[in-house]
């Protein structure tokens, strides 16, 4: 009798932790892995917005600002969403917390410059949004990299 109570107990036990753990951080990294593919999504069907501030309708970049706000405000909380998040991060081979940062502020710089034209602000979206690649991890052929100086 002892040994079945025993059992039982343990995998009861067995069966929170897991399930404390799967809630705990398994969904909330693969939630944060999910906006990352969003980021790298918005980027590549956002484009044109990107590239051409200021010529599209006001709906779309109204829609595109805001799109990348949120995507930013986003990995904002999956940095408070994942435990110990710089312990985890090395663990599941996620962007370290300045990298998300530096990602989440270059989506409201390019938020903010969708409805923007200025002389170089061609060039300065496209940084951003190496930056933003750069520092989540998503791949950026180099053909589509801003040149640098002196190419």
């Amino acid at each position: 009798m002892g040994t079945v109570f025993w059992t039982v107990i343990a995998g009861a036990l067995t069966y929170v932790v897991g399930q404390l753990v799967l809630k705990l951080v398994i969904e909330p990294v693969h939630e944060f892995r999910r906006t990352i593919g969003a980021v790298s999504h918005t980027l590549i069907e956002r484009a044109n917005v990107i590239a051409n501030p200021g010529v599209l309708s006001e709906e779309v970049m109204s829609n595109t600002s805001h799109e990348l706000r949120k995507l930013s405000s986003q990995l904002h909380a999956h940095l408070y969403l994942i435990p110990k998040y710089g312990f985890f991060a090395g663990i599941f081979c996620l962007p370290s917390q300045p990298e998300v940062l530096e990602a989440a502020s270059m989506l409201i710089g390019l938020s903010n410059s969708v409805h923007r034209v200025s002389e170089n602000i061609y060039e300065i979206n496209g940084k951003r949004v190496e930056k933003i690649c750069d520092s989540l991890g998503i791949y950026r052929p180099e053909q589509e990299r801003v040149p640098k100086e002196g190419q």
